[in-house]
């Protein structure tokens, strides 16, 4: 039985994975304990498990928000590690290290930059998890954000090198604040650097994103870590529209809900000639459906997905690792308008696999959106083949996997932590 401190960030699709693979461990007999902000800690706490505040809850209308959900390919990652991680190494190191001292092993996710710095500061055995797929380097796999299934190696290796490139800055700002606690210096913080070497799990289905035959060791296969909590108790039931027309979800996860710039306008301006019937899932109280639409358009502020998205014949979202995976799941097809961060890159990963469609935010207008969520709904092979992709999916053992993996390396986790971590070597492709 091991004490495990668990520490995340992010939106729902980073911090469900966590939430599944506590209760797997508890499972399995350890004492899992979440440090999280407060916001999450509190609603952490309300399903049973144990967690302590740590960090700052964010402002969802900050400006510094608002950046960061800005349709852009590279600018919300500036914006994240430049003004949010980089700073916060030195105040989440001394937080996290303290909390380091009553837990037999610290798992953290790989975008909180002071990980490295709790492990050599305190000696805690260290892993890493995360629910990214496009979190490593690699020359044989898909290129991030570019719906093309089998690319020559040397583009894929040309993309990688250039993501290196602009990322390169983020390495002298993380080091300055390394240097500050007295930890080693980091090569490559964004792109496998915050990475622990002795275990890294990633939360994934490998239906969904095979593991890439070139990455080290280190980075091993979990599964889909599902968790989709109820709905709050105070939620009436689900209803969803009457009628035999197809059901198309649309829905903005967690992670850009409160920045919804036009979203759910254009949804129903998409859908007004379509024969369809819709939910706007997350849309705001107060969102008025006209009364023309009302009988088959409903407006949800909430609905747990396991609840909702089997009814659906499509499913309109932002691409969230959370959303995009569910509806997978699932076997629904998707059609991503993503926003930023990993949402390009899951939009590209549906649409090159058949899974689904993408539509760029640059491109975002009702009559695109309209077309091409027809498409989707018209297309039998989309519809087989995620439909496929859901079986095989379901049948996976989910976050026991990792539960299992990250208890198998227990027992040798005190001998490999007699040493301090050492720096990374460089993972430039």
């Amino acid at each position: 039985m091991a004490r495990i401190l668990l520490h995340t960030l992010g939106s729902s699709g980073d911090f469900n994975p966590f939430i599944a693979l506590a209760f797997a461990l508890r499972e399995r007999g350890h004492e899992p304990r979440f440090a999280v902000n407060p916001a999450n800690a509190a609603k952490i706490r309300a399903l049973g498990l144990d967690a302590v505040d740590a960090g700052p809850d964010m402002d969802p209308e900050s400006d510094l928000m608002r950046r960061m959900l800005k349709a852009s390919l590279t600018e919300p990652i500036d914006v994240l590690f430049r003004e949010m991680l980089v700073p916060a190494i030195v105040p989440a190191t001394e937080g996290l290290v303290e909390l380091c001292a009553d837990a037999d092993v610290f798992v953290s996710h790989p975008i909180q930059l002071a990980s490295p710095a709790v492990a050599y500061k305190t000696g805690i055995p260290w892993v890493t998890a995360t629910p990214v797929t496009n979190c490593y380097p690699t020359e044989v796999g898909p290129i991030p954000s570019i719906a093309w299934r089998n690319p020559p190696a040397l583009v894929g290796k040309l993309a990688w090198k250039t993501a290196h490139d602009m990322l390169a800055p983020i390495d002298q700002l993380a080091n300055a604040q390394y240097e500050r606690l007295g930890a080693p210096p980091r090569k490559n913080v964004v792109l496998g650097g915050c990475y622990s070497q002795l275990l890294t799990l990633c939360l994934w289905s490998e239906s969904f994103f095979p593991r890439p035959s070139d990455w080290p060791d280190f980075l091993q296969m979990g599964a889909y870590a599902r968790w989709d909590g109820p709905a709050p108790a105070d939620a009436p039931p689900l209803q969803i529209p009457e009628g035999d027309a197809p059901l198309v979800v649309f829905t903005l996860g967690s992670s850009v809900i409160n920045h919804a710039n036009g979203f759910w306008e254009t949804a129903l301006e998409s859908i007004g000639a379509m024969n369809c019937r819709a939910v706007l899932l997350g849309a705001p109280s107060d969102f008025v459906i006209p009364s023309e639409l009302s009988a088959r358009v409903f407006a949800l502020r909430y609905a747990p997905y396991h609840e909702l998205f089997p009814h659906a014949q499509a499913i309109v979202h932002q691409g969230g690792v959370g959303t995009t995976q569910a509806a997978c799941y699932y076997g629904v097809p998707g059609l991503v308008v993503p926003r930023g961060f990993d949402q390009f890159e899951n939009a590209a990963h549906l649409q090159r696999n058949g899974w689904g469609l993408r539509l760029l935010p640059s491109n975002l207008s009702p009559q695109l959106l309209r077309r091409r969520l027809q498409r989707l709904l018209d297309s039998k092979d989309i519809h087989e083949r995620v439909s496929e992709l859901g079986k095989r999916m379901r049948a996976e053992p989910g976050a026991e996997r990792s539960a299992e993996i990250l208890e198998s390396v227990l027992g040798d986790i005190t001998e490999a932590a007699a040493e301090p971590p050492r720096a990374l070597t460089s993972v430039t492709p």
